[in-house]
């Protein structure tokens, strides 16, 4: 069975207390791959997978580790 749970950047954005301009910016850096959706891409949808990156990126953050 697939789970097909998706998120905005602003569903992701509130529920980790982040700006979405720091969203794109992991994006930016390739740590964020989300599908694009809308006229022209220009919204964003972000996965379960996206979604563990992200928690997985501000627990590293927190730990002292360099996003690079």
């Amino acid at each position: 069975m697939t789970n097909t749970t998706t998120y905005t950047i602003s569903d992701l954005a509130r529920e980790f207390d982040l700006t979405t301009r720091a969203i794109r910016f992991y994006e930016d850096l390739g740590l964020l791959q989300p599908e694009r959706s809308g006229p022209g891409g220009r919204n964003r949808v972000y996965s379960i997978r996206d979604r563990t990156r992200l928690k997985l990126t501000l627990r590293a953050k927190r730990m002292g580790l360099s996003l690079t």
